[in-house]
């Protein structure tokens, strides 16, 4: 009996876990499951572990070694998300939304303006209307506000809400 217990429990678990990754994947699905993880080049590695780790939270999970010094730093969103970070880079003198590449990095959280006030607690420099401009709702139906990292990269924070046209996309 308890062995029955144990594989249904493990059955509807993996069901559980599979159908998260794989809820209605298109007719052209090629396999993938999610986003795993985006790639930042960083001129000053302390500076961006600082913002990443401290400030917005995430784990160092590893680094990877050249010559000496990190080429490579692993960070943990979550259990399915992570971001690299590159250090050594040379910071963007190109700006503007017509420039090529990534444009933003956007994450979900649960409240924003709890979001804001975490890491306002936390020395990022929030501008007093930050507050007031991030519960507009916005034409996709989120509050969205957006920050930058010490490289100057956009970081989106979006609020999904239950009428925003992410959330209809999931029904």
């Amino acid at each position: 009996m308890t062995k029955r217990i144990i594989l249904i429990m493990l059955l509807y678990s993996f069901g559980i876990g599979y159908a998260f990754c794989q809820n209605d994947s298109p007719p052209r699905d090629v396999g993938i499951q999610y986003l795993g993880h985006v790639g930042i080049g960083v001129s000053d590695l302390d500076k961006a572990m600082h913002f990443y780790c401290d400030q917005l939270g995430f784990t160092e999970v590893f680094r990877l070694p050249a010559h000496g010094s990190p080429m490579l730093v692993y960070l943990r969103v979550n259990n399915n998300n992570f971001v690299e970070l590159f250090p050594g880079s040379e910071k963007r003198t190109e700006s503007g939304s017509k420039r090529t590449g990534l444009q933003h990095l956007g994450f979900w959280v649960k409240d924003l303006q709890t979001t804001l006030r975490t890491l306002q607690a936390r020395g990022y420099p929030i501008p007093e209307d930050a507050f007031k401009r991030a519960a507009q709702v916005m034409a996709d139906g989120t509050f969205l506000y957006f920050i930058k990292d010490p490289d100057g990269n956009a970081i989106e924070l979006s609020q999904m809400l239950p009428d925003s046209k992410q959330a209809i996309s999931q029904r």
